[in-house]
């Protein structure tokens, strides 16, 4: 990832800023107005912080990128493996039908132009799809439930049946998260995946520290494998490599702050073209 040339407090993926006709961006904690723990640019919605802040700091960011911040669309994340498609009757719901529609939801899809797909994380893994065939979109939120679901998986299948999307012409950015060195888990988890058909056999993805006997797991790798498997080309999937968990001075952690943790925002958008 490399910064946004005008924005410091805005990240860019590599792969994504060569590809025309999107734009996409992952926030880090700088440039916003909250205070203390969620000091200062959290995006979250539901944590204690001040929704006044937080409707600031969204409008920030959405001053950043020269756009009304009601194009931003924002789930309401619960850890599910759940898409929604945004469509044209999507865009026509009023504002509380449309954050009805959003509730449980943690990937977004579209082909839709001028409307943002964004994810808040912290520590969860932030990832980006655009479809350089068809022209399609997706937001993703991969926390360990999310990926213990095969939320990459059930986001390309809604973007293959909405849009004939072949995952060799997927472009892929995965954003800011916690480290496999950072995150550690119970064996009834390890033993959950498994059984759930992932491969866990390779260090790469999961280990147990001899000092702790704990097992530690790469989420990031994990859903990285399974963009691969599903037909992505490798060196089409861009990672980012920092660590929200290590990187205090940039991100927010859950796993770091806990229940006093603020959110990143990651989006990408099809541009309108004339």
């Amino acid at each position: 990832m490399k910064l946004h040339p005008e924005h410091s407090n805005l990240l860019l993926f590599d792969l994504l800023d060569q590809e025309g006709g999107i734009v996409h961006f992952s926030t880090t904690r700088e440039g916003g107005v909250s205070r203390g723990a969620f000091a200062s640019l959290n995006t979250g919605n539901f944590s204690d912080d001040s929704p006044l802040n937080i409707h600031e700091n969204r409008q920030r960011i959405a001053r950043m990128l020269y756009t009304p911040v009601e194009n931003f669309i924002i789930p309401h994340q619960t850890h599910s493996n759940r898409v929604l498609t945004v469509d044209s009757d999507f865009l026509s719901l009023s504002r509380t039908e449309a954050v009805e529609a959003l509730y449980g939801v943690d990937a977004l899809v579209t082909n839709q132009p001028g409307v943002f797909l964004c994810v808040t994380t912290a520590d969860c893994v932030p990832i980006l799809l655009y479809d350089k065939g068809s022209g399609a979109i997706a937001a993703i939120h991969a926390g360990w439930k999310g990926t213990l679901g095969r939320i990459v998986e059930n986001s390309f299948r809604e973007m293959e049946r909405n849009y004939g999307t072949s995952a060799r012409d997927l472009i892929v950015g995965m954003g800011p998260a916690i480290s496999q060195q950072h995150y550690e888990v119970g064996d009834e988890l390890v033993e959950a995946f498994r059984e759930e058909g992932f491969d866990l056999s390779d260090r790469a993805v999961s280990y147990r520290e001899p000092s702790s006997g704990k097992c530690h797991i790469d989420l990031t790798e994990i859903n990285r494998r399974e963009l691969i498997r599903l037909g992505v080309p490798e060196g089409q999937v861009g990672i980012s490599g920092l660590c929200t968990f290590e990187r205090e001075d940039l991100f927010f952690s859950a796993r770091r702050q806990t229940i006093h943790s603020g959110r990143m925002l990651t989006g990408i958008k099809l541009e309108v073209r004339g």
